[in-house]
């Protein structure tokens, strides 16, 4: 037997389909140490998997949170830039977010003397 949906459905659910797939997490990972970097640059990886996350977004706040002071996308190899560097010394908080991701902040601190830049592990959202 098979089952028939009426017309007026089919609209209703596509845009469910469709939407389904594009939903960011609501799940906020915070990084609980400050991170340290010569400049606001690195990677964006899929955790366990080193993957890069192409597309992601990343954005520095302000101090309190509310305001974003810059914002990027990673590129096909994960790796993001910010245009604004930040003084060194001084004390920014960063947010990842990509699709079907759950959503990364941290705090991270401008050194000149460390080489490294920053790696970020985005987890897959359950």
């Amino acid at each position: 037997m098979t089952m028939k949906i009426p017309y007026q459905f089919a609209p209703l659910a596509a845009v469910l389909f469709f939407t389904v797939g594009i939903v960011y997490a609501t799940e906020v990972v915070t990084q609980k140490e400050i991170s340290v970097s010569h400049s606001l640059a690195g990677h964006v990886l899929v955790w366990g998997t080193d993957e890069p996350v192409s597309g992601a977004t990343v954005e520095l706040y302000s101090s309190d949170w509310k305001t974003v002071l810059a914002s990027t996308k990673t590129d096909k190899q994960g790796h993001f830039s910010l245009e604004q560097q930040p003084a060194t010394g001084k004390l920014f908080y960063v947010r990842v977010s990509a699709p079907g991701m759950n959503i990364y902040e941290l705090r991270v601190r401008i050194k000149k003397q460390v080489p490294q830049e920053l790696k970020i592990p985005l987890s897959v959202a359950a």
